[in-house]
């Protein structure tokens, strides 16, 4: 499933996983589904991605003032482009990765792969939580977020 990484602060990496069934709407507003905030660069609907009918994610600029740039390259407003695995969004001072996949490192590579599957197994064992193990695995060695925002949806 496609996502997108960011940052939010020194070795802070996260990912926010694309929904294939709707419009993802970035921006400042509260009612955006991916709000960003503390940044007077961005506009209160910002950008957005969806999946088109052939299955490939659009990167469309909602008439931003400040733009929407694609790998360097500023979007005309309303203007829709295909994303690809790589691709560098930036808006204001934030900047994603669209990711269509997740890549194998020396961290993700056979043998690591081997030994993580060997210490879920023992933990699950143990008695802990798939949930946990999940989590534990997707986030390990990023500092662990704050408290989520009241609304439940990402923000930055």
């Amino acid at each position: 499933m496609p996502f997108l990484s960011y940052t939010t602060g020194p070795d802070e990496e996260k990912h926010y996983q694309l929904p294939e069934d709707r419009m993802v709407i970035f921006g400042r507003e509260d009612h955006t589904d991916f709000q960003i905030l503390h940044d007077p660069r961005v506009s209160r609907e910002h950008f957005s991605i969806e999946k088109g009918e052939d299955g490939v994610f659009n990167l469309m600029d909602l008439g931003s003032s400040n733009g929407t740039f694609l790998n360097g390259r500023r979007l005309e407003s309303n203007a829709i482009r295909r994303l690809k695995h790589g691709d560098l969004i930036r808006v204001g001072n934030q900047q994603f990765v669209f990711r269509e996949r997740i890549e194998q490192t020396e961290k993700t590579g056979p043998q690591s792969t081997h030994t993580l599957i060997k210490d879920v197994i023992q933990d699950l064992q143990k008695g802990k939580g798939y949930n946990t193990l999940l989590n534990e695995i997707v986030t390990k060695g990023v500092k662990k977020p704050g408290p989520p925002p009241a609304s439940g949806k990402p923000c930055i």
